[in-house]
């Protein structure tokens, strides 16, 4: 079951994101939305301020338009003020963190997350991601590629792209191996 939060996350960009396409502004939006995360991500307050009900929603509005007006389209500042009006602000970076995806997706990137045992050296994430690239039969550069380190996997890599995995760990070989050993076992008595 998926949670509320990742509902109403998903609702959210998604409509932004198809506003945004109507009036040809997907890109404008998504570089308004850069702007709100580096706020965000310098001030570690603003969400609980904006989430606050110490604050009446005119002075969260107010403080919006007056720190992204003139430096966001008025399709954005509208649509954080519906935000705010909702309650939603706490969602604000989920909501741009899906709008990126799909911009990703519009502008044809593909985003894939890899696990390995351990950190990459230089140089060997572009010849994965040039790598991974190849095999999706996209043009070099088009994956966005997500490095992420859990020695459990012991060796190989496990590979996320969407909702497609593959999992290339030493860790799910072996355990492949010993469920096929213990099926066997099973099977002759």
């Amino acid at each position: 079951m998926i949670s509320t939060a990742i509902r109403l996350r998903e609702i959210y960009a998604q409509s932004l994101f198809e506003l945004a396409d109507r009036q040809q502004g997907v890109d404008t939006v998504s570089s308004d939305l850069n702007i709100l995360a580096g706020i965000i991500g310098q001030e570690k307050d603003f969400i609980k301020l904006l989430d606050s009900p110490y604050f009446s929603t005119d002075y969260k509005e107010q403080l919006v338009r007056r720190l992204l007006s003139g430096v966001a389209a008025n399709l954005t500042l509208d649509f954080l003020m519906v935000v705010i009006r909702h309650g939603r602000a706490r969602l604000l970076t989920d909501i741009i963190g899906r709008y990126a995806e799909l911009w990703d997706a519009y502008h044809g990137y593909y985003r894939v997350k890899v696990i390995v045992p351990r950190a990459l050296e230089d140089g060997q994430a572009k010849e994965l991601s040039d790598g991974i690239a190849a095999a999706m039969n996209s043009p070099p550069g088009r994956v966005k590629l997500q490095v992420a380190v859990d020695p459990d996997i012991i060796g190989g890599a496990i590979i996320r792209c969407g909702d497609k995995v593959i999992d290339n760990s030493i860790r799910n070989r072996i355990d492949v191996a010993v469920k096929t050993v213990m099926s066997r076992i099973k099977s002759r008595k």
